[in-house]
């Protein structure tokens, strides 16, 4: 009898799929058209993993210009091509052991074993948000993990389309969040510089989160190290400025006053 097997997918950086533990290799695939149907699926299960879309609804989706007749065949086909990338074995006429029908909806099985890192990622998050009131050294190595896994954007591959990006900058957002969160937990552990490197990570994405700004200036100051301090206020002012015509923020503006006057400054 056939076993299903299990399925590791990354859709953070780069897309790759682990079949029972073995890569999948690009020629796997077949058709490009069934790596696109899985990746919509996979982003649908995200979403809620109990969920199924309409045909009509994928197809859409996928391929918004083909008219009907071309856009069911080609669904059909490369429907055909995904089953027989994630189950190369599989008998002829059977049922797909990661992809249910319910009629003319389809969606990825919830009870199939499907481990994909957004999901790990998020799941990261929310369990060290938990750990932050019970203990807070727990809390930032579950951070970190969290962080460890958001390898870059999601599916990169598929950078212009609609269903991705939405779902792209969701994930990027929780990013941003959750680093910001482990910089401000380091300072009370004295981890500046690893502090400053996560704020500095998040300022290469958007360089307008400004608490990326008061993270660092704080660093730079609980390190002894005013002129830094400064100089990340003077780098927020001016981003802002040239960027968005808007000055910073008046807890920022604060902070940077206090740095001045060498007054001492305290985690947030």
């Amino acid at each position: 009898m056939f076993m299903a097997g299990s399925l590791r997918v990354q859709t953070l950086g780069m897309f790759r799929t682990w079949l029972d533990g073995a890569l999948l290799p690009n020629v796997a695939w077949k058709r490009e058209k069934a790596q696109r149907l899985f990746q919509f699926l996979i982003t649908v299960m995200l979403n809620n993993r109990h969920h199924v879309l309409p045909k009509e609804r994928i197809v859409a989706e996928l391929w918004p210009t083909l008219d009907h007749p071309r856009a069911d065949r080609d669904f059909k086909v490369a429907l055909n091509a995904l089953n027989d990338a994630l189950e190369p074995d599989r008998a002829a006429r059977s049922l797909s052991s990661f992809i249910v029908r319910h009629g003319l909806a389809y969606g990825l099985d919830p009870e199939a074993d499907i481990r994909i890192d957004a999901d790990e990622f998020r799941e990261g998050l929310k369990a060290a948000a938990r750990l932050e009131r019970d203990d807070l050294d727990a809390a930032i190595d579950a951070y970190r993990d969290a962080i460890d896994r958001y390898a870059g954007d999601y599916l990169p591959d598929a950078l212009y389309e609609d269903w991705a990006s939405l779902e792209r900058e969701r994930l990027q957002t929780l990013y941003l969040s959750g680093a910001m969160r482990l910089a401000a937990l380091l300072l009370h552990r004295q981890g500046y510089q690893e502090s400053i490197h996560l704020c500095q990570s998040v300022l290469v994405i958007d360089r307008y989160w400004e608490e990326a700004y008061r993270v660092m200036m704080i660093a730079h100051a609980l390190r002894g190290n005013r002129p830094l301090a400064i100089r990340a206020y003077e780098q927020c002012r001016d981003a802002l400025d040239d960027g968005l015509d808007l000055l910073p923020m008046a807890e920022t503006t604060a902070i940077y006053t206090r740095i001045v006057r060498g007054e001492p400054v305290t985690p947030p």
